[in-house]
């Protein structure tokens, strides 16, 4: 006869094996049916975007920013989403991490001052460099040698008298071929780094090398920065550039309306960097929401080049009003303000106690144009213009003086020293509270 208690602890124990089991079945039926539903269903416009989503309007329908998962990109055309999905998301659907739309991309509008100083005029009078304390650095012997500036914007007019010899030339291109042609216009990628006649950089809106500027911004902002010039003190009448020994490489992605595209401006980033350039100058910006550009920037950081972008001109505070690249906030990305020859922070210029961090010079600052054919009408070369577009310049001039000052500096700690020596002024809204002075950024080295 068996132990009743011995029966009983059988039938507790097998209660207690059968619950087991049958909480070990639903444990695993839960999870096949969370796998089920995390599994790949196919779903091919779960990797587009909404075809609601615009990006603050700035969205292109009919192109495409596709992130693959390996790190690549492509860039893709085609009117129909479900063409676009049948023709090329299905075949591709496994490597695709998403895809997003391309983006309209502007020049920050600039106010046009005056259109007729000519060389020689009073007017031109390098108020700009005077407030930064650039005279110091080239009473120094530092004044950007060596160090390739990437102007990604409208384009440069390399044949002004003030720049043609400031251009970063591309000599792979230069010359004459095996069949006395010349490099610069013989249709060849001569030096195989897959640009045609990319002499003196490479224009993304028509896709040749032919370099012009329709509208005059990129080639006021390259006065600048390297406007040729030998002086140690500040002179009127004529550009001193901030780095009149570094040297400039137009990348142009901006078009004669003065916008551009994102996927553009991708490619312009990159060829800048495949070029040498060590700084890049972005005064240009917009509402879009795409993640292509931070995640440029980003790499741009990983290749140690510096980031200097314009905090944009609406008078507003980023935290609240974002503009973008001006409020991404990255670790090596500048965002520049501009103060009035008054010194104080200017009404249009955009503001941000996290993400503008310092101001420079912005307001009616004379530089060079195209000598004909610019928008803005010049026939003499310089223009006197406002906005945070020329604020940028200052601070893109300042880090190549600053690079190019002693042996083995690297970009960060440029950028740190341009940070950790601002003139201050209780009344500036930035991070620093404070304004660019180069001087004492050299002293800091």
């Amino acid at each position: 006869m068996q132990d009743p208690k011995k029966a009983q602890a059988d039938s507790i124990s097998s209660k207690i094996i059968y619950s087991g089991t049958t909480l070990l079945l639903v444990t695993l039926a839960m999870s096949v049916a969370m796998l089920t539903a995390c599994a790949p269903q196919n779903n091919y416009s779960s990797v587009m975007p909404d075809s609601t989503q615009n990006c603050g309007g700035a969205a292109v329908q009919a192109k495409y920013i596709v992130h693959n998962l390996d790190g690549t990109w492509d860039f893709q055309e085609e009117p129909d989403r479900t063409k676009f999905i049948d023709k090329y998301v299905k075949p591709n659907f496994e490597k695709i991490h998403f895809i997003e739309y391309d983006q309209r991309i502007s020049a920050f509008q600039v106010h046009i001052d005056s259109t007729g100083p000519t060389q020689g005029d009073p007017a031109i009078n390098n108020w700009g460099a005077a407030a930064i304390n650039a005279e110091a650095a080239w009473a120094a012997g530092a004044r950007g040698n060596g160090v390739i500036v990437a102007v990604v914007d409208s384009g440069v007019d390399i044949t002004h008298p003030q720049l043609k010899n400031q251009i970063a030339y591309n000599t792979g291109e230069m010359g004459t071929d095996s069949s006395g042609r010349d490099k610069t216009t013989n249709q060849v990628d001569d030096d195989g780094n897959g640009f045609v006649d990319d002499y003196a950089g490479y224009n993304f809106v028509e896709n040749n090398g032919i370099m012009h500027d329709d509208v005059g911004h990129g080639t006021h902002v390259s006065g600048i920065i390297a406007a040729e010039h030998t002086d140690t003190t500040i002179k009127t009448g004529y550009v001193q550039g901030v780095a009149p020994q570094a040297k400039i490489l137009p990348v142009r992605f901006l078009g004669s309306t003065n916008g551009g595209l994102l996927s553009d401006a991708l490619k312009a980033m990159d060829y800048a960097v495949m070029r040498g350039a060590k700084i890049i100058n972005a005064s240009w910006g917009g509402p879009g929401c795409a993640t292509s550009l931070q995640q440029k920037i980003s790499d741009l950081s990983n290749q140690n080049v510096l980031f200097v972008a314009a905090a944009g001109n609406s008078g507003a505070n980023l935290d609240l009003s974002p503009e973008y690249p001006a409020a991404y906030s990255l670790p090596l990305q500048l965002t520049i303000g501009a103060i009035a020859n008054s010194l104080f922070q200017d009404y249009y210029s955009n503001y941000s106690k996290h993400l503008v961090h310092f101001f420079a010079p912005g307001t009616a600052i004379v530089s060079t144009v195209p000598t004909k054919g610019a928008a803005e009408g010049s026939t003499t070369g310089y223009i006197s213009m406002t906005g945070t577009s020329m604020a940028t310049p200052f601070a893109v001039g300042a880090a190549a003086v600053l690079l190019s000052a002693k042996a083995g500096v690297t970009i960060q700690t440029v950028r740190s020293a341009l940070l950790q020596t601002v003139d201050q002024n209780a009344t500036y809204v930035n991070v620093t509270q404070g304004r660019l002075d180069i001087a004492r950024g050299l002293n800091a080295l």
